[in-house]
């Protein structure tokens, strides 16, 4: 079946600077979806009898407008490339791939990338449009650059305020507002001085922009492959760094994974996982209220708001959750838990427990012996003074079983369902 949804893509210049088979799609749908600001000129562009709309709020109530025009022929017009922080991956993902037939153009973030003279391909690229402005923390380091899609004209104050907090004021923010058209605007100034509110012309930013951040040369002390223990807000429970940096390596961060972090106290584990690939989904898990709200600041203050925070038991809070590609225990371990962990983890995936009690490292020993994987004790010291001297102060030993389950292994345990929770 031929598509019945185009998704185009358009820039400032408008629809009637679309290429001819954007044009022909336009000419024969029934429904076209745009802007406001384009409307006047796609009155022209379809038959009389064609409807244009503008795009609903809340967009969730787009895909039933969709499903009702789908007997005839409909055009999407996005920004730039709809598939580059855009609509259309949207689109395809509720509708199927064959169903749309996708006409790119220059993005946005092609244009501001041309204005900075900065190659994309060593260019962070971020959206906060939708997302929570401290995602931007996480690609902060000596000397990056970040194209940042803005939500609206607050966004570059936000945006100031978190790279002053984190030691980056001097950063260079430059904002380019309506890229592609002779209305486009830039004002550039350093973080520092758009957060105290210093400059000498009140800039008027847009709510369409882009953001242009160059970062000095500049080393924040963040602790590199594990966050620095200091930094983390924490009950006095806390997997400590040099702890932290073995279990991510174990655990195997890649763009797009899934972690269950489960007893998550501070979620440091979690975080720093979230923080080594983008695209990662966590779920903290912790029945404690205040732990929860401590995970939470963390994640904020690290880059990774996304981490999704459960209040739960175990296992039953585990009902529900997309299959993880690792699993960290880090508190509440039982034998069910862990047989609920190694049933639900994903063949070629990853688990990782800690104990530093006896009876914790009873259950990991048993579960070594039970599933394989390896046993390791970890033991670390750290120089401290002693009168005018220094000696060895040793953290507490903690006992690692590391656990990788064999591709299209058999099933062990079982997972909980709803009526485990009594439902």
């Amino acid at each position: 079946m031929a598509p019945w949804l185009s998704i185009i893509g358009v820039t400032e210049a408008g629809p009637k600077a679309l290429q001819m088979d954007a044009v022909a799609a336009i000419a024969r749908s029934s429904l076209v979806v745009a802007a406001p600001r384009f409307h006047n000129d796609l009155a022209d562009m379809v038959e009389k009898n064609a409807f244009i709309m503008a795009f609903p709020s809340p967009l969730r109530n787009f895909y039933p407008v969709l499903h009702a025009a789908a007997h005839g022929h409909v055009t999407v017009l996005a920004t730039g490339d709809p598939l580059w922080f855009g609509i259309g991956a949207s689109l395809v993902a509720e509708f199927g791939a064959d169903a749309c037939a996708i006409i790119p153009n220059v993005s946005g973030l092609q244009l501001a990338a041309a204005q900075m003279g900065w190659p994309l391909a060593a260019t962070e690229i971020v959206s906060i449009h939708g997302r929570a402005p401290e995602t931007i923390l996480r690609h902060l380091y000596p000397r990056a650059r970040l194209l940042v899609i803005g939500e609206d004209a607050d966004s570059p104050a936000k945006a100031a305020a978190l790279l002053c907090a984190c030691g980056y004021g001097a950063a260079v923010i430059t904002i380019l507002s309506h890229l592609g058209n002779d209305r486009g605007g830039r004002f550039e100034t350093i973080a520092q001085n758009l957060h105290e509110g210093i400059y000498d012309d009140q800039p008027e930013i847009q709510d369409f922009h882009i953001m242009a951040i160059a970062c000095p040369d500049h080393h924040p002390h963040t602790g590199g492959p594990a966050m620095l223990d200091k930094d983390i807000e924490n009950d006095g429970k806390l997997t400590k760094a040099d702890l932290r940096a073995s279990a991510i390596t174990k655990l195997n961060p890649f763009s797009g994974a899934i972690i269950w972090d489960l007893g998550a106290g501070s979620g440091a584990v979690a975080i720093d996982f979230m923080r080594r690939a983008p695209r990662i989904r966590g779920f903290a898990i912790d029945r404690d209220d205040r732990q929860i709200d401590m995970a939470r600041r963390n994640a904020a203050k690290f880059g990774v708001p996304s981490l999704q925070h459960i209040k739960a038991d175990l296992p039953v809070g585990l009902a529900g959750l997309p299959v993880p590609d690792a699993v960290f225990l880090g508190g509440g371990i039982c034998d069910e838990v862990i047989a609920c962990a190694v049933a639900q983890l994903r063949g070629g995936g990853a688990l990782l427990a800690h104990a530093v009690t006896v009876e914790s490292e009873m259950l990991l020993v048993a579960s070594w012996r039970k599933y394989g994987g390896n046993l390791t004790r970890i033991a670390v010291n750290h120089a401290n003074p002693v009168g005018g001297y220094h000696g060895w102060r040793p953290l507490m030993p903690v006992t690692q079983w590391h656990f990788i389950k064999p591709d299209n292994a058999p099933k062990i345990g079982h997972a909980p369902t709803i009526d485990d929770k009594g439902e």
